[in-house]
């Protein structure tokens, strides 16, 4: 495993952050340890402005937004989810995915703080048994965020499971982008978006300096212009 980069910030004004909530939890956080301790393994400043204004920008202002997170973590990536949910003005909705009760009961907490669990369908399971019977229920998808397993099947078949709801435009978010696997290891997100263009095509944006250990946020989506 090559040695990790650190792409998160905390020399930042937690003012620039669209939940006062999430600006509260970084308040004197100066080191990873500290970050994990405060919000869990999650993208951190600015990824989380990243996300924000990436759904932002895409959410239909006219029509429903289903918008589908797998791991949720301690739930910092989901509040920013409904908060651009939330400013939209838009109709929809958060379902967001954990697996560990007790990162799931943390984040529950943290919906009610931030003002936004009106906007979150929060459920505790295996992300891949979850996102089926999401997408059976749900019809279409139009944003998800893939950060539950970061090995590289898990990340493809979470893909794979949900690639029959995405419209043309939809997009699906990725993290921890960068190669960090050493040639003998599974090569995690960055060898799944490799077989995900072999096998789906469709078009890949990768922004390198956001998130931490292993940095990189990137872009899917199956045809822009249809």
């Amino acid at each position: 495993m090559k040695p990790p980069k650190f792409f998160r910030r905390f020399d930042y004004d937690q003012n620039l952050l669209p939940n006062a909530f999430l600006g509260s939890l970084e308040q004197d956080v100066e080191t990873l340890d500290q970050a994990k301790e405060k919000t869990g393994f999650t993208i951190g400043y600015p990824g989380w402005n990243l996300m924000y204004y990436i759904l932002l920008s895409h959410l239909k202002p006219d029509k429903p937004n289903n918008i589908v997170e797998t791991g949720s973590n301690q739930g910092c990536s989901t509040i920013m989810l409904a908060q651009a949910l939330k400013d939209s003005l838009g109709e929809g909705r958060v379902y967001t995915v954990e697996l560990l009760p007790e990162n799931y009961e943390i984040a529950q907490k943290n919906y009610e703080k931030a003002g936004v669990s009106d906007l979150i369908d929060a459920r505790l399971g295996d992300s891949k048994e979850i996102l089926r019977q999401l997408v059976s229920d749900l019809g279409t998808v139009r944003t998800a965020f893939l950060d539950a397993s970061h090995l590289l099947e898990d990340v493809f078949s979470e893909f794979e499971i949900i690639y029959p709801a995405l419209d043309e435009d939809s997009i699906v978010i990725f993290d921890n982008t960068y190669q960090i696997a050493d040639a003998d290891e599974d090569p995690r997100v960055f060898g799944a978006l490799h077989k995900i263009k072999e096998e789906y095509g469709g078009n890949l944006i990768n922004f390198e300096f956001v998130s931490w250990y292993t940095p990189g946020m990137a872009i899917w989506q199956k045809q822009p212009f249809p």
